[in-house]
């Protein structure tokens, strides 16, 4: 069964393969496979999950430069984007167990008091 993408969504696969080619030339990394085409599964994927896929894109490119990579693909932001949505949700339930404790019972707060002066109990 083939991708089915909106408008809005293949002329944000159309924006990001201009921008990786862009930040790419920049910075002075080989893109590769950065065709529109190239990011329609990343698009289709995670389109409302990952809130600001351009910034996202930097900052993987950054990464890439960081870790002495000499090229940028698609793939290669996709698999950016799933990690992404995997800090985003364990960012989440951190917070929501901070929201627990600090409006929970005296000892779940005296826990939320020592995790945020950075002091963890080790039980």
């Amino acid at each position: 069964m083939p991708i089915e993408l909106t408008p809005v969504q293949k002329t944000l696969a159309e924006t990001l393969s201009v921008h990786a080619k862009d930040a790419c030339a920049l910075v002075g990394l080989k893109c590769q496979k950065c065709e529109p085409h190239h990011f329609y599964l990343t698009v289709h994927r995670y389109y409302g999950k990952v809130q600001g896929m351009t910034a996202e894109m930097d900052r993987c490119i950054d990464w890439c430069m960081s870790k002495g990579k000499l090229v940028f693909t698609a793939q290669r932001f996709g698999n950016w984007c799933a990690k992404k949505v995997k800090w985003d949700r364990e960012q989440e339930i951190r917070q929501q167990e901070l929201m627990t404790l600090k409006s929970g019972t005296e000892h779940q707060k005296a826990d939320y008091r020592r995790q945020v002066s950075g002091h963890s109990s080790v039980g």
